[in-house]
């Protein structure tokens, strides 16, 4: 949001799609403003975390929990009247720091289907899908005793589950778009 007053002087809640993620931000103020936007959003993500899981090295479930609150702080911000993002940025920032392969799963996912389609919120759904789904199975793979999977608490299976269907549920303005052939491509202005 403070980049669109900044760069534009517009609340960009009111333009595009509403939302104050680096997709509506490139598409309203340009791409490098938004890559701007994604990397901010998800270092408000990964810092945090990273410090759970790394410095303070608190419980394991208290890095999912900051994960989720993350992806929550993103798409519900107290001072914005609760109308942020969609925490596909957040999210993936979290995902990277919990489970570094799962975080790639999700990249290699969903960039060739942004790539392709042009559709950001179409390969934002598939690869918060993957990410939660990966994030889930190594979790289970490892308490399971499997060799040779990381070492992922099976807690984390609460973010992947929780996590990915927050995303996907904030995306349902999008798969509706999606179906209906009218939602906007990368590059298109809004």
């Amino acid at each position: 949001m403070l980049i669109g007053k900044l760069v534009k002087g517009i609340d960009i809640r009111n333009f595009g799609s509403g939302s104050t993620g680096a997709t509506n931000v490139a598409r309203l103020c340009g791409p490098i403003w938004g890559i701007v936007a994604l990397a901010l959003d998800m270092g408000k993500a990964a810092i945090p975390v990273a410090i759970t899981v790394y410095i303070l090295e608190t419980p394991s479930w208290s890095h999912s929990l900051t994960g989720l609150a993350a992806i929550a702080g993103h798409s519900w911000p107290l001072f914005t009247n609760f109308k942020g993002g969609k925490g596909i940025a957040s999210g993936w920032a979290a995902l990277i720091i919990l489970s570094p392969w799962s975080g790639l799963a999700a990249t290699l996912a969903a960039a060739p289907v942004i790539g392709i389609t042009k559709y950001v919120s179409l390969g934002s759904i598939i690869g918060s899908t993957v990410g939660g789904s990966s994030i889930t199975v190594l979790a289970i793979l490892n308490n399971v005793g499997i060799k040779g999977v990381p070492n992922i608490p099976l807690i984390y299976i609460a973010y992947g589950i929780i996590g990915s269907s927050i995303t996907i549920i904030l995306h349902r303005e999008n798969i509706k778009r999606l179906i209906n052939g009218n939602e906007s491509k990368l590059g298109e202005k809004t």
